[in-house]
């Protein structure tokens, strides 16, 4: 199957997800990024805008028959829909969802040219035309963030007359469906806007330079990456030894569901000692939840001493679970050092939808960092996840 891109990980979770290395990959990249704002681009990392698009398109050119085909992220699935006719979609899809993949299957074979090509969808026949603190704007909200143009000029003229939206984002080469390999590096020349299709590339563009770093921010995020350098040397074993592969009730898969809560919670991670009394508590509450649906005796008394082993251990290295939790938090700290420099540039308007017409000015999502062709998110985890986690969407 097609080595798809369906998930990308952001930068702190990097050390819960791959230990060592992960830290060491982190780092590597953080340090690239810095060179990448101070006028290195290209060397050794290239950039994406995180486009708050819903859902996820792929299309292109079938390369076994030469047929056009879309479909959404399931096209990488185990029995995969791929839909190359519109009796295709209205089979395998309904609602919404199947109204936006019809779009997309009337509009984008005239702007995708060649091979298979991911994008994020921006807009069909759901735009708008609204006044936003006293300005005239084409409104489209696939997602969670509403983008606004003026009307008036190019680029709203061009969003205005299309029928269709769409930022790419990834290319897909191959021999078949079930054997394509992902990159990141789209071309001009892969496909087509105008018309009925206004199609981007996610790439980043600092045209007036505004997301460059002075030499004392420079010198800021160099003394952050530091800190989170000295943290992680002291933590690197415990890293490695809490690797489960993702097994129910483990380290690594607890701390990713941890760190969430205070995501979803709209709150930072309040200090080292706070969190790690939080964790204790937290890994506690899921045993619970697990051990409150056991049946028998002796089933409840194996996950009880597996969850008194857990707490023992968790005691008996405290300082290396706090030295962990450190160095989640100094990466976080360099990476919204990033993020608050990325984010400054944006061609459209973005704004909030509050409801009952209340608008409320916004940044891009986040961004992606590309390097040795492996993608990390860059993103403003408080400001977006957790709107990702409880505003509803507008397609199905």
């Amino acid at each position: 199957m097609a080595a798809a891109n369906k998930h990308l990980t952001h930068l702190e979770d990097r050390i819960i997800l791959d230990g060592s290395k992960g830290g060491q990959d982190a780092i590597k990249l953080l340090k690239e990024m810095g060179n990448f704002l101070t006028g290195n681009q290209g060397l050794n990392v290239a950039v994406t805008t995180k486009w708050d698009g819903a859902p996820a398109v792929v299309c292109g050119i079938d390369p076994e028959d030469g047929k056009f085909f879309v479909g959404t992220k399931s096209v990488f699935a185990k029995e995969p829909k791929i839909c190359k006719t519109e009796s295709d979609i209205q089979r395998l899809y309904n609602g919404a969802l199947a109204q936006k993949l019809s779009a997309a299957l009337r509009y984008l074979p005239s702007s995708v040219n060649r091979g298979i090509l991911q994008g994020d969808l921006m807009f069909t026949n759901d735009k708008k035309r609204e006044r936003i603190d006293g300005e005239d704007f084409i409104t489209f909200r696939p997602n969670t963030i509403t983008y606004a143009a003026n009307p008036k000029t190019p680029l709203g003229k061009q969003i205005n007359s299309a029928r269709i939206g769409i930022v790419f984002h990834t290319k897909y080469t191959g021999t078949s469906l079930k054997d394509l390999t992902a990159s990141f590096t789209i071309s001009d020349s892969d496909f087509s806007t105008g018309g009925n299709v206004w199609a981007e590339k996610a790439e980043f563009k600092d045209i007036s330079g505004v997301a460059s770093f002075s030499m004392s921010e420079k010198s800021r995020y160099d003394a952050a990456i530091r800190r989170a350098e000295g943290s992680l040397k002291q933590c690197n074993g415990m890293l490695d030894e809490i690797q489960s592969g993702g097994k129910a009730l483990q380290f690594d898969t607890e701390f990713l569901k941890f760190f969430n809560k205070y995501v979803k919670e709209g709150r930072d991670i309040p200090s080292v000692q706070t969190a790690y009394n939080d964790y204790t508590m937290h890994i506690g509450e899921e045993y619970d939840k697990v051990m409150s649906k056991l049946k028998t005796g002796t089933t409840i008394t194996a996950k009880s001493k597996m969850w008194a082993a857990q707490v023992l251990f968790i005691i008996k290295n405290e300082a290396k679970f706090k030295m962990m939790i450190a160095a989640y938090m100094n990466l976080q700290y360099c990476k919204n050092l990033l993020v608050s420099k990325l984010k400054r540039v944006s061609n459209l308007r973005l704004f909030v939808d509050k409801g009952g017409g209340d608008y409320e000015c916004t940044t891009p999502e986040g961004f992606v960092a590309i390097s040795n062709d492996k993608a990390t998110k860059l993103v403003d985890r408080l400001e977006f996840s957790k709107l990702n986690f409880t505003i509803p969407k507008n397609w199905d």
